[in-house]
């Protein structure tokens, strides 16, 4: 009983051990590189073709694209918002003192607040003139 429980487990070993040193055979090797793929996605060769086909898409400044200087930060404006928040009012509702629907408790009159707007919007540079005070 004792040598075929031995047997067993040593041949249990040896299987384990066997189907490790064969992993290699067992999975595929893959006929590209991962370089070989980026390369053939990129073009023939890959080199340079990705910034040349950026700076196809880019063109030079006109003189009107030139001014862009109330558009940019510096340290005397840096602090200055360039995109003013447009008005949005708060709106006020009473609601009336009355009883619960659950469990008929009385709940008391209250004042809520919301904005009629349901997100804020912003003005474009220059689309509006807010005096800061």
């Amino acid at each position: 009983m004792k040598n075929s429980i031995k047997i067993t487990v040593t041949l249990l070993a040896l299987g384990v051990l066997g189907g490790c040193s064969s992993k290699d055979a067992m999975l595929p090797q893959p006929d590209h590189t991962m370089q070989d793929v980026f390369y053939s996605a990129m073009g023939s060769t890959g080199e340079g073709k990705l910034m040349d086909e950026r700076s196809a898409l880019r063109r030079s400044l006109t003189e009107s694209d030139a001014d862009f200087s109330g558009y940019v930060r510096t340290e005397a404006n840096q602090l200055q918002s360039k995109f003013k928040l447009l008005p949005n009012p708060t709106l006020y509702m009473f609601v009336a003192p009355h009883l619960s629907t659950a469990d008929g408790a009385p709940i008391p009159g209250y004042l809520t607040e919301f904005k009629l707007y349901t997100r804020d919007h912003y003005a474009l540079p220059g689309e509006i003139n807010v005096r800061v005070q």
